[in-house]
């Protein structure tokens, strides 16, 4: 079962990438999450958008605490799959197989800045954060 840890700094600033080692049973990485505080239901929200995974709760450790439960969970559907599935998958969300580095698969950021817009967050504020898989 893969370990998740949420990091507030320095932010992963670089491609996020997931590394699924089948035989292991194994999935490292780098993801960039995003949490913030949403104006509507006045719940923390912790997205991330590369696995369109979230989490929410009354703090910001609650929604941290959900999102590594979801992720951990698709984590270990995922690596029970067959590869060709796992491809598939992947790519519905815009991850691309890197063929050099046979088990690794990378994503480019959002948008061309690398930001998300139209948050429903409480000020516009929106704190960006990473999350490790190893």
């Amino acid at each position: 079962m893969n370990t998740l840890t949420i990091t507030s700094t320095p932010a992963y600033k670089g491609n996020e990438s997931i590394r699924i080692n089948r035989s292991a049973k194994k999935i490292n990485g780098h993801l960039s999450i995003f949490r913030f505080k949403d104006k509507d239901t006045n719940q923390f929200i912790v997205y991330c958008p590369s696995l369109d995974v979230s989490g929410y709760g009354a703090d910001g450790d609650k929604a941290a605490e959900m999102l590594k439960f979801s992720i951990g969970d698709y984590f270990e559907q995922l690596i029970q799959m067959p590869l060709k599935q796992i491809e598939n998958e992947l790519r519905t969300l815009g991850w691309k197989h890197d063929k050099i580095r046979n088990k690794e698969y990378s994503k480019a950021h959002v948008d061309i800045n690398g930001e998300l817009k139209n948050f429903n967050a409480v000020d516009n504020k929106v704190e960006r954060l990473t999350l490790e898989a190893a």
